[in-house]
């Protein structure tokens, strides 16, 4: 019997701002140009390989929105990704002394995200929705984009106030999460919650526990979410048990360099995603190239596939990826 494998394309705003030919600058200080992305960059997808429309819009202030507002900024360049300009924490004492924003109208990048989210609310088209997301970050992620690579030292010569610094990062992420819902009058998680972890690999099992996963929990319990879902990219196979085993129920792994499907078939007996990795597998290869590794990944048994656009992947790579996965379906 044909395996059936599930397979998306994932397309990042850098991607869409491409296709569309609007400069990244552009389109990080203009609303109407994130709504002209974020719009005609699916259309032009779906008419090139027969992509999903996208029938929605958002305010894209990037996953640093969520510390914003306690200093974190982020660089916009003419063409290229945004990326923090430092780390603005300088040490665990004055971490420890942050407090939970009162007003997040006011905190940091969030006056300016709700102004964008206004006017897509007021000119987007009929039938489009607008949301508007912020708190998903895991608490230890927040605490390394804040502090760097400091918190490393942190955790073992000042544990607690490493403690005070990640019990502050979850309750904003809580009031963020809540707020999003009021924003856009929709419900906080309740059934299901996720987080985005790229960091929480970098610490071993004991201290994943006690510094990451403790704090993705809090949260999860106070929104009364039985399931929770990870995306991450520096895991190893002792976190993904450590996961699985605290009721995780899904785990995406990104493009994790530590992680193969072999290393999730071996491991969980939950639903997992492994995903071919942008540069040396998609970008970097030939089509015949992508097939194989296509191919070679549903053998040792991904249970569905995904790929994330990059700039710059020859239109041909594109097709093949497409091609390859319609095999499975």
């Amino acid at each position: 019997m044909a395996q059936h494998i599930p397979w998306s394309v994932a397309v990042p705003p850098e991607v869409y701002a491409e296709y569309c030919g609007v400069k990244m600058s552009d389109y990080h200080a203009d609303p109407a140009a994130q709504m002209h992305v974020q719009l005609d960059g699916p259309r032009i997808l779906h008419e090139k390989y027969g992509l999903p429309l996208r029938r929605s819009l958002s305010p894209d202030f990037t996953t640093y929105l969520q510390t914003s507002v306690f200093g974190l900024r982020f660089e916009v360049f003419e063409d290229q990704i945004p990326a923090p300009t430092g780390h603005p924490i300088t040490s665990i004492e004055q971490a420890a002394a942050l407090q939970v924003p009162e007003d997040m109208t006011s905190a940091g990048l969030f006056p300016q995200a709700l102004e964008f989210f206004e006017y897509m609310k007021a000119h987007a088209p009929e039938g489009v929705s607008v949301g508007f997301s912020s708190g998903g970050q895991a608490p230890w992620t927040a605490a390394v984009l804040l502090r760097g690579d400091g918190i490393f030292l942190d955790i073992v010569d000042r544990p607690d106030l490493t403690h005070r610094f990640l019990e502050v990062l979850t309750e904003t992420a809580i009031r963020q999460r809540e707020f999003s819902a009021r924003v856009t009058g929709g419900e906080p998680p309740r059934d299901t919650i996720g987080f985005t972890d790229d960091y929480g690999g970098l610490l071993g099992p004991e201290h994943f526990i006690e510094f990451d996963l403790r704090y993705m929990l809090r949260e999860a319990e106070h929104f009364g979410a039985d399931a929770k879902t990870t995306h991450a990219e520096l895991l190893q196979r002792p976190h993904l048990k450590i996961l699985q085993d605290h009721g995780w129920t899904c785990i995406d792994v990104g493009t994790d360099p530590h992680l193969t499907v072999r290393d999730c078939v071996e491991v969980l007996d939950i639903p997992f995603l492994v995903q071919m990795k942008s540069s040396e597998e998609l970008l970097l290869a030939t089509p015949d190239e992508v097939k194989a590794t296509y191919r070679r990944m549903v053998a040792e048994g991904a249970p569905r596939m995904l790929v994330e656009l990059c700039r710059g992947v020859p239109e041909e790579n594109v097709r093949a990826f497409i091609e390859v996965a319609r095999e499975f379906e």
